[in-house]
């Protein structure tokens, strides 16, 4: 089952609402108390970088969780974790410098375990993998385009005061665009929840695995 088709989307998708237009979204029920803390950003930052590193004296295969990846692995492929980082972004903590550096790590990692999961035909990476679907989720979950706050650019959308008058045909053309964007995000939200429930459902994965899906999707429904 091909249930990431879309990452480089979301991942751009994501991209986008966290550096230009972020509105805050309604936190979902989170494992222990929300923490605004730009440490926490940079921590996990850092284990996405030592597991990048790591990864390198391991060129055959992806590095497993709770073994040979060590911390940094289990920090950065942890659904929860992502959704404590995102949060925070979301309400201002941290900037875009760390912002990109996240997105642009995260690619390579959540498409390693993918690929591993689909190489095996879903026997092994089953843990690694259902992470990887509670990252996206927290990703599409956590931010919501702002239409107050950008206006239209080339290639880009720009930051505006807001006591800047806006011209109407300018105002409207941002309208439609981010109404294009948070329409793509709750239909790239939506499109990971069915094939997930699907999975979840199913006799395919393992009993841990299982109930950890579980949880996410309880989660993010």
């Amino acid at each position: 089952m091909k249930l990431f088709f879309r990452l480089r989307f979301v991942l751009a998708l994501c991209a986008f609402v966290m550096t230009t237009a972020c509105g805050r979204a309604t936190l979902p029920a989170l494992p222990y108390p929300a923490v605004q803390s730009s440490s926490l950003q940079n921590q996990y930052l850092f284990a996405l970088r030592a597991a990048e590193k790591r990864q390198i004296a391991y060129p055959d295969e992806p590095l497993w969780l709770r073994d040979e990846g060590g911390r940094s692995v289990d920090t950065a492929l942890n659904a929860d974790n992502a959704a404590m980082v995102f949060y925070g972004l979301s309400h201002g903590v941290g900037n875009e410098k760390i912002t990109n550096e996240i997105l642009n790590m995260l690619s390579p990692l959540l498409q390693r375990y993918e690929v591993a999961y689909e190489k095996s035909q879903g026997k092994w990476y089953q843990d690694e993998y259902v992470e990887t679907i509670g990252v996206q989720l927290a990703m599409l979950s956590a931010f919501q385009p702002k239409l107050s706050t950008v206006l239209p650019g080339p290639g880009k959308m720009i930051p505006t005061s807001l006591s800047t008058p806006t011209p109407p045909a300018v105002s409207e053309s941002a309208r439609q665009l981010l109404q294009f964007h948070k329409a793509s995000q709750v239909e790239a939200k939506n499109s990971i929840l069915a094939k997930s429930a699907e999975l979840a459902n199913s006799e395919r994965l393992k009993a841990p695995a299982k109930a950890r899906l579980q949880v996410l999707l309880d989660r993010y429904r």
